[in-house]
């Protein structure tokens, strides 16, 4: 045994167990500071639409919009007294309405609205109650001629397909033996039985499509087949574009569950929750190391009660915001 390991031995126990206790939280520290970093990056990427973006955007503020109509908009209260005159003049109620107490508010905070320019998309974000926002300029992809799968059934009447054969007419469908819609819906009953649910009218409101590649017309086409309804179609395979890594930052922010095979996204999950475990496990303690400095324990209860009342003042005014 090693003379460090012999002095941590002849620690006291309560001793040990800080000195543990301090190892994990470096070591599980250092072992998930790539996800914690990406974490941090991809949450600053959702608060910035435009940082980093790999199309021209542009944020503007209140003085953008002077000397237009949405410069001087009546206030939701100004505008929601206008509709109860006006509802008033139309309905000539024997007891005239009126605007009852309560908060008059808009639903959402922004407009958007769209521009084409120089075969671009502009997309304009306009913060109604404070005249700021942000314009975000895309190109517009081509629009490809509508080709239709000289295979498709169950849908609009297929074009001929040229240098082909007329396509054949629309038809009902293809329903194969025993379709997965059939077989999930006799499987209900048992699952809720077994589930502990009651069981009533059971109706299968969807159920994944199957795609695969068919050749056909000189061409690899992706058919699409639709259990419910029969239906078959396909499309030409597009040609993919270059990497968005902002884009994939952000699902790879977004990215959660257990899919049903041991895959690159069920690895992504366990990482997922192993980090919200050491997230609870990085706090709790950090507070038990705080506690064994004695010079920083009253300082310390202070940050932590003025970060208590922050967290519940904040937390109460965001449930009300989101809830109402």
């Amino acid at each position: 045994m090693s003379s460090a390991a012999e002095s941590v031995a002849r620690r006291p126990l309560h001793k040990q167990l800080a000195h543990l206790l301090r190892r994990a939280h470096l070591y599980l520290g250092l072992f998930l500071l790539p996800w914690a970093i990406l974490y941090a990056v991809t949450a600053f990427l959702f608060n910035h639409p435009a940082a980093f973006s790999d199309q021209p955007t542009v944020q503007f503020g209140r003085e953008t919009v002077r000397g237009t109509p949405l410069e001087s908009v009546s206030s939701p209260q100004q505008q929601a007294e206008q509709v109860v005159a006006r509802l008033n003049e139309l309905h000539k109620p024997e007891v005239p309405y009126t605007l009852a107490a309560g908060e008059v508010k808009y639903t959402r905070e922004f407009a958007f609205a769209t521009a084409k320019a120089d075969g671009r998309t502009v997309s304009i974000l306009i913060d109604v109650k404070n005249g700021g926002g942000t314009v975000r300029s895309t190109p517009d992809k081509p629009k490809a001629e509508p080709v239709t799968a000289p295979f498709a059934v169950g849908v609009s009447r297929p074009a001929r397909p040229s240098g082909n054969a007329p396509a054949p007419p629309t038809t009902d469908g293809i329903k194969l033996a025993d379709p997965l819609p059939e077989r999930v819906k006799a499987s209900v009953p048992a699952i809720l039985e077994r589930t502990g649910f009651p069981a009533t009218d059971v109706v299968v409101t969807s159920v994944p499509d199957l795609q695969f590649p068919v050749e056909a017309a000189g061409r690899t086409w992706t058919a699409t087949y639709n259990a419910s309804t029969g239906s078959v179609s396909g499309a030409v395979p597009e040609l993919k574009s270059g990497p968005n890594w902002r884009q994939f930052l952000l699902r790879l922010h977004t990215a959660h569950g257990y899919p049903g095979e041991a895959n690159a996204r069920w690895g992504w999950a366990v990482i997922v929750d192993v980090m919200a475990a050491v997230l609870v496990f990085w706090g709790l303690s950090g507070l038990v190391m705080w506690w064994q400095v004695k010079a920083t324990r009253v300082a310390g209860a202070v940050t932590l009660v003025f970060s208590a009342i922050a967290a519940s003042v904040l937390g109460v005014m965001m449930y009300a915001a989101m809830t109402t």
